[in-house]
């Protein structure tokens, strides 16, 4: 914790840096691009992702969320039952980077001290001095994950709104600490009810509804979880590196404004005819919802339009909007499509971490969805790129898995 230091990011784009006309097909100038130090950035925080995830059975997507969380430095909310595995994978991904990490569990009674540190009763009496006890609070912490996030007091949840929003909180004596906050994850059994509370859920970009995990999955979670009692996890990006990274894709943005903000509108506009409500400040803030959109098309090297559906469904407000995200969804892009893209990216996903015969079966069904659309005349010709893309992409990881199975084989024949 440092008292008024200056935020040493580089958050602002300098006017017209790009006409940006087309939209259509955007393949990021470094996302895109795998080599060089930018690639390495993105390479490492895939492979922590995945390593994020290989804590858990069937946490994919929520090891999905905490990285992007990272990534845009915003904040994220969990919203679910109990015993879901929520603050342990923040406290995994806190030790995959090498963060600092604070954790408290809030109730109504709890006191901002108790997040920020009691004062020094020592200093206080002896010397007249007012010193705050900060070490091993909120105010030292780089990752934070408050459970029961909505049922502070209001003077605790004003002090966390402050740290969140400016990353400093104003001490009782005048005393500015700013704070080396990068991204706070709450958790919560339930929505806040309270409409006190509504612009402290806006200040979360991304919000995430956990379920359990299938009742399918449930004996391979206890194995794994008995296998792994003693794993040894190392660091595999720094904080400084995720800093390096959240620049460069300022960068990016600033690069290619004139489209960002095009897929970004067009959506919230969607969103909205829908009934979905979506904050001014979700919208256009470059800290919101257009970095999300940004960043998704950075790390995972999809165009704009794709990035912005893909992230479309963590601004929703409650589980409840669901339904109508689902008719929004449907006006952007064909159901079949979506469905197809979400299928590539799963066997993706599985490819990485190794469990090469999901990968290949979720492929496999993305191609399927892919040329069930081929039948379709008035659709082939709005999304005939899409369709041939998704089809060309799967076709490529099923060849890429074959080559590591011929491969293991081999290998296996040697030994």
């Amino acid at each position: 914790m440092e008292r008024n230091r200056k935020s040493e990011d580089n958050n602002t784009c300098s006017p017209d840096t790009t006409s940006g006309e087309a939209l259509a097909t955007m393949t990021p100038a470094h996302g895109g691009d795998e080599r060089g130090s930018a690639g390495s950035l993105v390479r490492a925080i895939r492979r922590l992702e995945a390593e994020v995830a290989s804590g858990f059975v069937g946490r994919e997507e929520e090891a999905r969320v905490a990285v992007l969380a990272l990534v845009t430095r915003s904040h994220a909310v969990f919203i679910g039952e109990a015993g879901v595995a929520k603050s342990a994978l923040i406290r995994r991904l806190s030790r995959l980077v090498n963060a600092k990490y604070f954790y408290y569990l809030l109730s109504k009674y709890t006191v901002p001290d108790e997040l920020i540190g009691a004062i020094d009763p020592v200093a206080y009496k002896n010397e007249g001095k007012f010193v705050r006890i900060t070490k091993g609070k909120l105010p030292e912490a780089q990752l934070v994950f408050i459970d029961e996030i909505f049922k502070g007091s209001s003077e605790t949840l004003n002090t966390l709104l402050n740290i969140m929003h400016e990353r400093l909180f104003v001490d009782t004596d005048g005393t500015v600490y700013q704070c080396p906050l990068w991204s706070l994850f709450g958790a919560s059994n339930e929505l806040p009810e309270d409409s006190s509370l509504h612009a402290f859920y806006d200040r979360f970009l991304i919000r995430h509804f956990v379920k359990r995990i299938d009742v399918s999955k449930l004996e391979t979670a206890i194995i794994h979880n008995l296998s792994n009692i003693h794993e040894n996890l190392k660091p595999i990006i720094s904080l400084n590196e995720v800093r390096e990274l959240h620049n460069q894709i300022t960068k990016f943005m600033c690069e290619n404004a004139h489209p960002l903000a095009k897929v970004t509108s067009q959506l919230v506009i969607v969103l909205r005819q829908n009934g979905i409500f979506v904050s001014d400040r979700t919208a256009v803030s470059p800290d919101y919802l257009p970095r999300l959109i940004a960043t998704y098309s950075y790390i995972y090297q999809q165009d704009l339009k794709k990035s912005a559906i893909a992230v479309s469904k963590y601004v929703l407000p409650s589980e409840e909007a669901l339904e109508a995200y689902k008719k929004a969804l449907d006006s952007l892009i064909p159901p079949e499509l979506r469905e197809s893209q979400e299928r590539l990216e799963k066997a993706r996903d599985y490819a990485i971490s190794g469990d090469l015969a999901s990968a290949k079966r979720f492929a496999a069904e993305a191609i399927q969805l892919a040329q069930a659309l081929v039948s379709k005349p008035e659709k082939l010709e709005l999304y005939k790129d899409e369709i041939r893309e998704i089809i060309s992409d799967s076709e490529a990881l099923l060849n890429q898995i074959m080559e590591i199975e011929k491969s293991l084989k081999s290998l296996k024949k040697r030994g």
